[in-house]
């Protein structure tokens, strides 16, 4: 992960996303200032977790949508930001 940090170091931070899978963000989710985050309102049994946000007090919620839906499925899309 240390080689990824340095290579990270060479592009603006504005312009860098991390796109999972589990082990990425849990490895750089502390050095990120935004997360685009979309709950979905269903219990999935699943293996991997992104981390829970709301149970750490460094992320704030600063966006919101209203209720989204593709056929059955209800899912809203949120913006956290890190309080500095």
């Amino acid at each position: 992960m240390e080689e990824l940090r340095e290579e990270l170091k060479k592009y603006n931070s504005e312009d860098i996303y991390v796109i999972g899978g589990e082990q990425i963000y849990k490895a750089l989710v502390d050095d990120c200032d935004v997360a685009h985050i979309t709950k979905i309102n269903f219990a999935y049994d699943a293996d991997a977790y992104f981390p829970n946000l709301d149970e750490k007090p460094e992320w704030k919620i600063t966006a919101d949508s209203e209720e989204q839906t593709y056929f059955d499925l209800e899912f809203y899309f949120y913006k956290y930001e890190k309080v500095k």
